[in-house]
């Protein structure tokens, strides 16, 4: 864990820390360790005895050959790692844009004016149970806005509340991937999951960032770094001037999509290909089994040997140690001083 420069998973700052928000990193990286390992150790309890397994998941992580995460290092915050740790973050999007299809419905839509906006908060968020009040300055914010076209991932296709715009199109299932894709689309604006993170990076699309909660934060932080978003709190949703203002700097300052369009083009032409990794380091894996050698040991030290405490003791004692010893000789050879001007002093007078 390197939390002086590593933004946990749950925090929302960049490398760049002050003490405070150091602090309050490190507080989160320690909390939620033990909040994911709390989960972990309630549902082995809850599975061992249904599933006959008899090792958690405490055993089997450590003795893992490989541990594939979904990160893509290039966009994510550096951090330290070890060897058996392999990302493949990204490996789920479909970046071929010949072999995709967007349906003749949204086809269609994305052809009737010249700029046109995909608004998602996911799957979990549904926007059909967000406050009235956000709904209403989303409303706001596309009438004021009539030259652009909004298609809103909206829940409940029959709900009313649009109909009274003609530029904004509602959907309760939508072909995210090909949408992102199609150059026609100009902006996307998303609650940032790490799903859409991938999409809107590897396809190089500029966006406004609104992170609700979980990761999200971390994820709007990490792509706000490369040059391509804007973020806005989620209570600025019920301020329909600031998210008319952050959309429209988006939509119509070039910088944003080139510095999307010069991400993707780095995060599509790495020197690894995701799939390819995953399916070789599974092939190894399987031919040559447990991997002992790559299992870190550090995890067996404690605290005290982990952050060399002991060792900073010691020198810290030994420097305590020299700085009496001269501190003692300074005393004595000033005490011999005095003595010696007192004795000049009273054979003066």
């Amino acid at each position: 864990m390197a939390s002086s420069y590593v933004p946990g998973v749950m925090s929302g700052f960049s490398e760049k820390m002050t003490m405070k928000e150091r602090f309050i990193n490190t507080l989160q990286a320690f909390g939620g360790g033990y909040f994911f390992s709390y989960i972990g150790d309630y549902e082995f309890e809850k599975v061992k005895d249904v599933a006959k397994i008899n090792r958690s998941w405490r055993e089997v992580l450590p003795e893992a050959s490989y541990v594939f995460t979904n990160q893509i290092p290039i966009l994510d915050f550096p951090a330290p790692t070890f060897d058996k740790i392999i990302p493949i973050g990204g490996i789920s999007v479909n970046t071929k844009r010949g072999e995709m299809k967007l349906p003749e419905k949204w086809d269609k839509i994305l052809n009737i004016r010249k700029k046109n906006v995909f608004i998602s908060f996911g799957s979990n968020a549904r926007s059909m149970h967000m406050p009235e009040e956000y709904k209403k300055s989303l409303l706001q914010v596309f009438a004021s806005m009539p030259d652009v076209t909004f298609i809103w991932k909206y829940e409940d296709e029959n709900d009313k509340l649009a109909d009274h715009l003609k530029n904004v199109y509602l959907g309760s299932w939508l072909p995210q991937n090909e949408l992102l894709a199609d150059p026609r689309l100009n902006v996307f604006v998303t609650h940032g999951g790490l799903a859409s993170t991938w999409e809107l990076s590897l396809l190089g699309k500029p966006c406004v960032m609104i992170p609700l909660f979980a990761d999200q934060n971390r994820n709007a932080a990490m792509l706000q770094r490369h040059g391509g978003v804007e973020v806005l709190n989620k209570d600025n949703l019920d301020n329909p001037d600031l998210l008319q203002k952050t959309i429209k700097k988006v939509l119509n300052n070039p910088n944003y999509k080139k510095n999307a369009e010069n991400l993707a083009e780095k995060l599509n032409n790495l020197p690894t290909n995701p799939r390819e990794v995953l399916v070789k380091h599974v092939e190894f894996a399987a031919k040559f089994g447990k991997l002992p050698s790559l299992d870190n040991y550090g995890r067996h030290l404690s605290i005290i040997q982990y952050y060399l405490i002991d060792i900073f003791a010691i020198i810290f004692g030994i420097l305590l140690i020299v700085l009496y010893i001269f501190y003692r000789i300074f005393r004595f050879f000033l005490s011999k001083v005095s003595c010696k001007n007192s004795n000049s002093k009273a054979k003066n007078d």
